[in-house]
């Protein structure tokens, strides 16, 4: 079995190759072949449906990385609460670019496969990049 430290590094690892250098088939190396999530942002099973996701965040924000990463493992679940920044550049959420940064918080947990990461459960807080993208309007402007 690899130990937590490994598969923490391997998943920061992951992470550096698909969000920092854009690399897509990193999925295909750290994704079991029958990946699913239980996300309502990543539609279908395995690594077309992930890889789709994952373009989607590069068009829309290609500068967003992780800048704050907190991974927890035990046996075979993994956990990573994050803190995403970027620039909305590209349509992102059905808005056309703005030039706005863009602030996430994630919390996503995994079930692995041996080293692969096999299922996924995430909660996304995007109500900072709704409000800078003007999705949605802070209350105290939503009174004037």
């Amino acid at each position: 079995m690899t130990s937590p430290t490994a598969t923490r590094d391997r998943f920061l690892s992951f992470r550096h190759r698909l969000y920092m250098e854009h690399d897509l088939s990193a999925v295909d190396e750290y994704l079991h072949p029958q990946f699913s999530s239980h996300s309502p942002m990543i539609q279908g099973v395995g690594h077309d449906a992930y890889k789709r996701f994952v373009q989607q965040l590069h068009d829309g924000v290609p500068d967003l990385r992780p800048v704050n990463q907190h991974i927890l493992v035990e046996g075979d679940q993994l956990m990573a609460m994050a803190t995403w920044e970027g620039t909305h550049s590209g349509t992102f959420m059905g808005v056309a670019p703005t030039g706005k940064a863009v602030k996430l918080e994630t919390a996503d947990r995994y079930e692995l496969k041996g080293d692969l990461l096999f299922q996924h459960w995430d909660v996304v807080d995007r109500l900072s990049a709704s409000i800078a993208i003007g999705l949605l309007v802070p209350a105290a402007q939503a009174g004037n």
